[in-house]
């Protein structure tokens, strides 16, 4: 786990070295995913020829109706269960498919 604590400037090292290590990323952000933190991490493990698959987890481009904070991220799935369930699928979603092979030209 790394904790992100701001999203610039981007810690590529640590990106490249997390995917190195480990078969599936997953960020969780409370604020909105188009241009922010996991954005941030697709784009540098893009950058870089990282294969790994992403889980990105924060809040959508839509109106989300005033009230009480844990209320609000649960009804967009960033609550415990729902984060819990959305690894769980990207763990499901990684399993069901085939191994991916590259091989660098020299």
């Amino acid at each position: 786990m790394a904790n992100m604590r701001f999203v610039k400037p981007l810690d590529e090292a640590l990106v490249r070295q997390l995917a190195d290590t480990h078969e599936l990323l997953v960020t969780v952000e409370e604020g909105t995913l188009m241009g922010g933190a996991g954005s941030a991490v697709a784009q540098a493990l893009a950058c870089h020829d990282k294969l790994v698959p992403l889980v990105q987890l924060g809040l959508p481009d839509t109106f989300i109706d005033h009230g009480d904070a844990v209320q609000q991220l649960a009804s967009v799935g960033l609550d415990a269960a729902g984060i819990a369930a959305s690894i769980r699928r990207g763990i499901t979603d990684r399993l069901s498919r085939p191994p991916v092979h590259v091989t660098q030209g020299k």
